[in-house]
């Protein structure tokens, strides 16, 4: 019998352990009985390794105060954190019935007119916990309790975030939690915002109602990150031709690679979902019951959702007049990202920034970083304002020794580039040649001066004559590439240029998880963590409370090159 059994059957902290119902690497979630008020709930126990860690600790404890702030009937609530012998445990309401994932798994594809309601309270369970300030990161179809009656309960809020804090449970970042993570997810980029979440609700409505994800069984994880970022997702009705067209357009809008191009709010997919016409060979249809048996844990009346619902907003409001009202929160983002952001002459973190309390008056924003610098910009904030702010940023030119210790480069080639050839070796009377062209992010193309292409997320398919050309690739913020290409008759060539390059960095030495500090900023970001470099040159390091760094700061050179770069950055911690 393992530990994780053997406390089957014992009271803890008056809760009667009575069943394991799941695990995983944050830990086990058992099913108990309250003692004192005679009621089934879901204790979620935390990993003893983790629990260990003074800094996991008390980001935990600060993410489950967040999470016990949602009170809405499609949410699964918390109703306690507790401390025992036995470690740290949530609890949470108890949910007697199955998944979406169970539903989809033991049913198949789902009805059109079954898949709206259920995703209609969807969106709005993430609308309301985005409104008070909690971002899911994890949604997927077996985080979605259902019971028989279809009612919704979204469940493990907040625990990919806390996941990313530990390299415990780096697996599942990836697995099937990857069919699921949006673009900017899956490029390792800070601050996730709502509109990840909404990625996520239409991979998952995606899935429901064709049965299954778009990406092949035996796709591994670089092919389907590279899909995700990269490649283009089939229509839903490419698998399911009973699709309403409407309905296939919120999907395709909602899992669009750019997320200024997605739904900016739950509320915003709702409402589309709720003008979807259901179609006439479903509209009298019998519903097909699913094998699997759901029970509702709890059929709460109209009235007493109402009020739990007027009650949250009163408190919500009452909190924000008492608390904050002296305060105003800044978003600030820029292009490139990853710039320092100086508020007041203090260094606040890198871009993006999401909701950033500051006090209300004027106030002074500067954007640095290695390479691009912005002006001063002074803002005249009042009490309670929401501003979102995007700060240009110039490119600096610098005079760098490429051969400085320490300095990792990213060179310019690749396997498409040729030696150039005089147009006088090549046949005259040659057949044209095929350009396939390509720049990550996107970029205006252009050849031997003729802009051929805007920005676009697919890629350029151009016949050109045999013979030498020179290809530029321009971006609007990250700057401009020039290659040259011999093309041969009749030959096809495929040239992609990346303007960013990934830095994997992780940390090793007794320390679960670091800080990562960029150009001499500590961020919220932690290891291990995907970073996602601009062109120019960035000092990465890491930064822990009680360990001392033994390699220091590690400088990367980043430039637009025809391969993708990745670095692995590893640095070793020493506890003092």
């Amino acid at each position: 019998m393992s530990a994780q059994d053997s406390i089957v059957g014992k009271v803890i902290d008056s809760y009667r352990i009575t069943d394991i119902l799941g695990k995983g690497g944050m830990g086990v979630v058992y099913k108990a009985k309250d003692m004192t008020l005679d009621r089934d709930v879901a204790l979620k126990m935390m990993n003893a390794t983790l629990a260990r860690d003074a800094e996991f600790l008390k980001r935990f404890k600060s993410e489950a105060k967040a999470l016990a702030k949602l009170q809405n009937p499609n949410i699964v609530t918390v109703f306690a954190m507790r401390e025992t012998e036995l470690g740290f445990f949530l609890v949470m309401e108890y949910v007697e019935g199955g998944t979406l994932s169970d539903r989809i798994r033991s049913g198949g594809a789902m009805q059109v007119s079954k898949a709206i309601p259920i995703f209609r309270q969807i969106t709005t369970a993430l609308d309301h916990a985005h409104r008070v300030g909690v971002i899911h990161r994890d949604i997927k179809p077996s985080n979605i309790m259902l019971t028989d009656s279809d009612i919704v309960k979204v469940t493990d809020f907040g625990l990919a975030k806390i996941q990313q804090v530990s390299n415990v449970t780096v697996t599942q970042g990836t697995g099937g939690t990857l069919y699921y993570m949006s673009p900017e997810q899956v490029k390792g980029l800070a601050n996730v915002d709502a509109r990840g979440d909404i990625y996520s609700i239409g991979m998952t409505l995606y899935e429901t109602l064709i049965g299954r994800t778009p990406f092949a069984n035996n796709a591994i994880d670089y092919d389907i990150r590279q899909m995700i970022v990269e490649g283009k997702i089939p229509a839903v009705e490419q698998f399911n031709s009973s699709v309403p067209k409407e309905l296939s357009e919120i999907i395709r809008r909602s899992i669009h690679k750019d997320p200024a191009k997605r739904y900016q709010t739950c509320a915003e997919m709702c409402d589309a979902l709720s003008a979807v016409s259901v179609p006439r060979d479903e509209a009298h249809a019998q519903p097909v019951r699913s094998k699997a048996h759901y029970v509702s844990s709890s059929r709460r009346p109209l009235y007493a959702t109402l009020l739990t619902g007027a009650l949250a907003l009163v408190v919500f409001f009452l909190y924000r007049w008492f608390f904050v009202s002296s305060q105003s929160f800044l978003s600030i983002n820029s292009n490139p990202e990853g710039a320092a952001v100086i508020v007041n002459g203090r260094g606040v973190g890198s871009t993006p920034i999401r909701s950033l309390a500051i006090e209300a008056g004027n106030t002074t924003v500067r954007l640095e970083s290695e390479g691009y610098r912005s002006k001063d910009t002074t803002l005249s904030l009042k009490a309670g304002t929401m501003l979102g702010l995007s700060v240009p940023l110039s490119k600096v030119l610098t005079a760098e020794s490429s051969n400085r210790t320490g300095v990792v480069s990213v060179a310019d080639g690749g396997a498409d580039a040729k030696p150039n050839k005089s147009k006088n070796d090549l046949p005259a009377d040659a057949s044209s040649s095929v350009l396939l062209l390509r720049a990550v992010p996107d970029a205006a193309i252009v050849i031997d001066g003729k802009k051929v292409s805007e920005r676009s997320d697919e890629a350029v398919s151009l016949d050109v004559s045999p013979g030498t050309k020179k290809v530029l690739f321009q971006h609007p913020n990250l700057g401009s590439k020039q290659f040259t290409v011999t093309l041969r008759p009749r030959e096809t060539k495929r040239m992609t240029c990346y303007f960013e390059a990934k830095a994997n960095v992780t940390v090793s030495g007794g320390a679960l998880w670091a800080f990562i500090v960029r150009n001499g900023v500590t961020t919220e970001e932690t290891t291990p963590k995907a970073l996602i470099l601009p062109p120019g040159r960035h000092r990465i390091g890491v930064s822990k409370v009680g360990y001392e760094v033994v390699e220091g700061e590690k400088i990367v050179l980043v430039e637009p090159s025809l391969q993708p770069k990745e670095f692995q950055l590893a640095f070793t911690l020493k506890k003092q």
